[in-house]
This record gives structure tokens, C-alpha cells and sequence, in this order.
């Protein structure tokens, strides 16, 4: 294991951590529900990548799309199945680069899997705005909450080998956790999974990152956060409401290490990385990709988070279109990178990503009655166990979207298609025109009519 070394060492102050406070606000482990924002362009090049086969699904896609929605056989009349194929990829591009372009990302990249085809992988534009280096496929993003159905994964298998029961208390596990907290005995283990538990999101609090501020060079240990949480106030009592955050997955971390005797990285490699054949991605900060993330920015109020509220001058300079821009990669990385772990620690390759996403619900990892625990809906929302499952435009979609400071990522599974997708961007927050929103609604008719 090794940690993240700073690009620059900067010293803050305790109003330094109010600075990421902010930049987690409004950008930090959203719920699958793609909230979103956006800005405009850099010089970009581009990179495609198709890679063989990896996942264990063999359906093929034979049959053309019918009518107005088969837009391929419209291009390509009489074309080859590879010459219409290498149309789709062109299609696919050029969605994402205009996509890209009104929300002025500097990088961007996505990987599809569609049945019976090799993998898609895509990225467009560049990795550090200083140095105008190109993405390529292979470099690395922070994928935030998309780590989250991993965890519940994980704790639903455990759940079927009789280590884990739903709907037992927390502390039946993790004896003291979450000590003096109102509702410490009564907290479920579904209810971390469905945030149905009452904790504060730890991750947009103010508080916290006024205390994180002074040591944003030292990682965080679980016990850390749990201690964080269990002085707050509870939100409502456990089950009554719904209220999305980060500190229930984070304790399922220390859960699945208590049962298993293992860690909790260990745990998802073994169940969930290595069943999808996903040899790109890492749980940190207990293991970290061969190199860097690319570097992650944060326009408007992240500007001023990364700025102003840090106490520290904007010594780079650097704009997007004319709008200033902070590269959250200069900070120390320690704590950033240790504030997720199971909740939203994960460090991938966007092509891992969507092989996972479709492993997880392809029958590969999860049986069907464990997807259907997983994505029953929780109350009146469509968030279940670690996963949000609703309709876009008819179209059923299992996914869940990520945010952490400098990056907004989103993988997503759609089973009645067979077909999963993941990307990731390195700007946080995304502008109006530019949203996850606008993306998934562009890509999704689009990969239901390549699938047939």
C-alpha cells in the first residue's frame, strides 16, 4: 500500500476543510439520482479503445433496432455488422464530446458494454490543464459513490452466508459503535444500506471539515468518523425517513471486516473485482492505482471553496472559458482519500467500472433474489440497499451516480437491454446544459437501440 503524495504542500487553516465542506455539497456521494451542473471547453483530443470480451454474459445482439430508433442501419444501409459497429462507436463519441463541450469538461472519459460486443472505451480532451497531456482510456478517476453498491453487494453475500442478518443492530457487529448517539442500539444494518438511519451526512457537513482542515495530510481511520457522527444530532429516528449520506457505508466497512476477518479491500477484490474480471480499479486508502488520478477541478462555489475558503491564493491562475478553476489535486491528498473507503473510496479505470456494474446484476456476482433486495425501493423513494433502480423514459435503469471534489461519475445497468455504462469527468460542478441528467437521457435511447 502506499499513500497519495501532494503535488504542492499548502498549509490551512481550520477554515481550509470548509473549503471541501462545500466542494462535497453540492458535488460530494450523490444519490444515484443524477443532480448535476456544468461549464465550457479547453483543446481536447480524443482516444477509442475496444477491447475483447471479458464479461461472462454470451447473448448476442442480432436483431436491428425497429424503425426511427435503428438510426444505424439508417446511416449505413447494406453496411457490414462492423461497419455498423464502428458507426455506433462514432455515434457513442460523438454524443460524449458534446456533451463534453457544453459543459466545457477538460476530460471526460466512458466505457459501454453492450451484449455480444467487445467493450466500448472512450475518452476525450486532457488531464491537467497546465500541461494540455491527453486523456487516455487507461488514466485513472475518483468514481466517489459509485463505490456504494459494491458495499452492499458485498454485505448481501455475506448476509446469505449467515455472517450478516438485515435487520439486526449495528452494534450486534460493532460493539460501542457509534457510542452516545441517541439511536446507537437501534440502527440496522438495512438502514445503513437504505439511509433510512438518521446520521448527518458527515461529508457535506461544514463541522467536519473545520475539524479535517488542520490535517488534511493525515488519512482518516473509521473509528474517526464514527466518533465524528456519534456527537451530531440524529436527523429523525431510524426507518421513519429517508436522508442520503456517507457514514452508514463507511461503518459497513468495518462491518464486513469484523465478520470476515479480512480487509474490507481484500473483501472486494475477492467478491466483487475479481468475479468482474475489473483489474483497473482500487479501494482506498488501503490500495491505490499504479498512478495519480488525472487532476480534478472545481469551478463557481468550488472555486471559491478551493480558494477563499481555504485560505490559500489561486497561485495557477487557471480558467475554463474565462471562469476561474482550482486543481483539487494540489492540495494534500491524504485525507481526501481516506474519507471514503467503502462509502465512496473506489480509483478506477472507466472500463473496470462498467464491468462491474454490469457483473453485479448480469447474475455474475448477485442471484436474482439478492438484486431484488437490493433495488426495492426504500419508502417513497427509488434508492434501495446501496442502489437507486427507477424508469427513464421507459426505460429501467439500475444506477448509481458519484461526486467527490473535482470529479462527477456515474455507472449505470440496463437489464431488460443487457447493456452497462460508466464515466466519469473531471470537473465538479457540472453546468446548466451540461448535467448527468442531460447525459443519461442523450445515452440511454441511443444504447437501447444499439442493443436491438
Amino acid at each position: 500500500m502506499h499513500r497519495p503524495v501532494a503535488r504542492s504542500t499548502v498549509r490551512t487553516s481550520p477554515l481550509c476543510v470548509l473549503v471541501l465542506a462545500l466542494s462535497l455539497i453540492a458535488t460530494a456521494c450523490a444519490s444515484a439520482a443524477v443532480v448535476d451542473e456544468a461549464t465550457p471547453a479547453t483543446d481536447t483530443s480524443s482516444t477509442t479503445q475496444v477491447l475483447p470480451e471479458t464479461t461472462t454474459n454470451e447473448s448476442a445482439a442480432d436483431e436491428s433496432a425497429a424503425d426511427e430508433d435503428d438510426a444505424l442501419e439508417d446511416e449505413l444501409p447494406g453496411a457490414s455488422e462492423e461497419e455498423n459497429f464502428e458507426a455506433l462507436i462514432a455515434e457513442i463519441e460523438a454524443v460524449m464530446i458534446d456533451w463534453q463541450e457544453r459543459g466545457a469538461m477538460p476530460a471526460v472519459s466512458l466505457s459501454v458494454r453492450l451484449p455480444g460486443r467487445d467493450p466500448i472505451n472512450l475518452a476525450n480532451g486532457v488531464v491537467d490543464l497546465t500541461t494540455d497531456t491527453p486523456v487516455d482510456v487507461d488514466d485513472y478517476f475518483r468514481i466517489g459513490s459509485i463505490t456504494k453498491p459494491m458495499t452492499a453487494a458485498i454485505v448481501l453475500q455475506l448476509v446469505d452466508e449467515g455472517l450478516i442478518e438485515l435487520d439486526e443492530p449495528v452494534q450486534t457487529y460493532l460493539p460501542g459503535w457509534l457510542s452516545g448517539f441517541e439511536y446507537e442500539s437501534e440502527i440496522t444494518i438495512r438502514q445503513l444500506l437504505n439511509h433510512t438511519n438518521g446520521l448527518v451526512e458527515y461529508a457535506l457537513a461544514p463541522g467536519f471539515y473545520v475539524e479535517a482542515g488542520a490535517r488534511l495530510d493525515q488519512p482518516f481511520e473509521p473509528e474517526e468518523i464514527t466518533a465524528w457522527l456519534a456527537k451530531q444530532d440524529p436527523l429523525f429516528a431510524p426507518g421513519e425517513q429517508y436522508s442520503y449520506e456517507t457514514g452508514g457505508f463507511f461503518s459497513l466497512g468495518s462491518v464486513i471486516e469484523t465478520v470476515t476477518g479480512n480487509s474490507a479491500a481484500a473483501e472486494m477484490r475477492a467478491r466483487i473485482f475479481e468475479p468482474s474480471q475489473a483489474e483497473n480499479i482500487y479501494l482506498t486508502p488501503e490500495e491505490f492505482p499504479p498512478e495519480n488520478v488525472v487532476n480534478g477541478y472545481g469551478r463557481a462555489e468550488l472555486y471559491v471553496a478551493g480558494t477563499a475558503l481555504l485560505g490559500r491564493p489561486d497561485e495557477l491562475g487557471l480558467t475554463i472559458n474565462d471562469e476561474p478553476v482550482v486543481d483539487f489535486l494540489t492540495l494534500p491528498q491524504e485525507a481526501t482519500a481516506s474519507a471514503g473507503w467503502t462509502g465512496g473510496g473506489n480509483e478506477a479505470q472507466l472500463e473496470s467500472v462498467s464491468a462491474i456494474m454490469k457483473a453485479l446484476f448480469d447474475g455474475t456476482i448477485l442471484t436474482n433474489a439478492q438484486i431484488a433486495e437490493m433495488t426495492a425501493p426504500t419508502l417513497d423513494v427509488t434508492y434501495g440497499l446501496g442502489i437507486d433502480a427507477r424508469d427513464v423514459d421507459g426505460v429501467r435503469v439500475i444506477s448509481h451516480g458519484g461526486g467527490v471534489p473535482g470529479f462527477r461519475s456515474y455507472g449505470a445497468y440496463l437489464p431488460d437491454h443487457d447493456v452497462a455504462w460508466a464515466m466519469s469527468t473531471n470537473l465538479i460542478p457540472l453546468p446548466e446544459g451540461a448535467t448527468l441528467d442531460d447525459l443519461v437521457a442523450e445515452m440511454t435511447p441511443l444504447l437501447v437501440a444499439a442493443a436491438g
